[in-house]
C-alpha cells in the first residue's frame, strides 16, 4: 500500500515566506501612499478649477465684478466669497480640500477657510502701515526678500451692512468694490483663489504674507486647532506641518527660518488652474511705479 504523506511547511520556509511578504509590503506601501497623495492633489486641482469657474460665473451675473472676499452683517454673519459663490457651485464637496483638515461636518468658519481670495489693498484701512507687503517686519519675510519690501494687492472687495461691528472686520473699510475681470492686466498671472488657511490670508489684520499668525485661540474656530498658520497661500501639496505653512503655537516665530517646501494649487483670473511650488509662486516679482510688487498678487500694471 502506498501512503500519501502530507508534508507541512518547515519553520524556516514559513519565515522565508513571511520575510518575502514583508519586503513586498515595504516596497509597495510607499507606492500606494504616493499614488493616494497624487490622487488627492489631482482632486484638489479639479476642485480649484471648479471654484474658479464659479467665481467667473458670479462675475458674469454681477456687472463683470469678482465677488467680495467678505461681507459683514449684524449677528456675526460673515459670508465669504465661498458662501457667495455657492449658487454657482451647488456642492459643498468642492470646497473640501482633500489635502486639508476640513470636513463637511465642520462649522462654517472652518469650511470656508480652506481656500483664500486675495483682497484689494484699497479695501483695508491704512494698508501702507499694516501687512500688505513682504519683508516689512518679520525675520522670515526679511530673509525671503533680502530685506526689501515687496508690495502685494488683490482683486476682492469687501462690504459691511449699516450698523455692523464685528471684530473680524477690523482693518476693512465699510465698502470697497471688487475689481472687474477686465481690470486685471495679466489675467493668466494673477491669483484668483488659492489653497489657504483663511479666506483673505489674514492680510487685513496686519499680517504680511510671510508672517505666522494664530487667528483664533479657540480650536473649534481654527482650521488647524491651536497652531500658527502662514498668512499667504498654503503649501499643502506634497507637504504637511511647517512645510505646508503650519507650526505649533508654542514656537517663537522669530526663530523660524524654514519656508514652506510644498506646492500650492490656485486658479488664475483667466480661469486656468495651476499647481506650482510655493516658493515659485511667492518669489516672482517685478518693479512697477517704483514699487517692488509680488507678481501673482498685483493685478494692475
Amino acid at each position: 500500500m502506498i501512503r500519501n504523506i502530507k508534508r507541512g511547511f518547515t519553520l524556516i520556509e514559513l519565515l522565508v515566506v513571511i520575510a518575502i511578504i514583508a519586503i513586498l509590503a515595504a516596497i509597495l506601501f510607499p507606492v500606494f501612499a504616493q499614488a493616494k497623495a497624487a490622487a488627492k492633489a489631482t482632486q484638489a486641482l479639479s476642485n480649484t478649477k471648479q471654484i474658479g469657474l464659479a467665481q467667473l460665473m458670479y462675475a458674469t451675473d454681477n456687472d463683470d465684478m469678482f465677488s467680495p472676499v467678505f461681507g459683514f452683517q449684524p449677528g456675526w454673519i460673515i459670508p465669504s466669497f465661498i458662501v457667495l459663490q455657492q449658487p454657482y457651485m451647488k456642492s459643498l464637496d468642492l470646497i473640501i480640500d482633500p489635502l486639508g483638515p476640513a470636513k463637511v461636518t465642520d462649522n462654517n468658519f472652518i469650511l470656508t477657510s480652506t481656500w483664500g481670495m486675495p483682497p484689494r489693498r484699497s479695501a483695508s484701512n491704512g494698508y501702507s502701515s499694516n501687512g500688505w507687503r513682504m519683508g516689512a517686519r518679520w525675520p522670515l519675510s526679511a530673509t525671503f526678500t533680502g530685506n526689501q519690501m515687496w508690495d502685494v494687492d488683490g482683486i476682492g472687495g469687501v462690504y459691511k451692512e449699516s450698523g455692523t461691528w464685528i471684530w473680524a472686520a477690523f482693518g476693512y473699510k465699510d465698502a470697497e468694490p471688487s475689481l472687474t475681470t477686465t481690470a486685471v492686466a495679466r489675467p493668466a498671472d494673477q491669483v484668483m483663489v488659492a489653497q489657504a488657511n483663511h479666506p483673505d490670508f489674514n492680510w487685513a489684520l496686519g499680517c504680511e504674507p510671510l508672517n505666522w499668525f494664530r487667528y483664533w485661540g479657540d480650536p473649534p474656530f481654527n482650521l488647524y486647532g491651536d497652531s500658527n498658520m502662514i498668512c499667504a497661500p498654503a503649501s499643502r501639496v506634497q507637504a504637511q506641518g511647517i512645510q505646508a505653512g503650519i507650526i505649533p503655537v508654542s514656537t517663537d516665530r522669530g526663530t523660524i527660518t524654514t519656508f514652506p517646501t510644498g506646492r500650492n494649487t490656485y486658479v488664475a483670473t483667466d480661469g486656468h488652474a495651476v499647481s506650482t511650488p510655493w516658493k515659485q509662486l511667492m518669489s516672482k516679482r517685478a518693479v512697477r511705479g517704483g514699487l517692488t510688487t509680488l507678481d501673482a498678487f498685483w493685478p494692475s500694471e
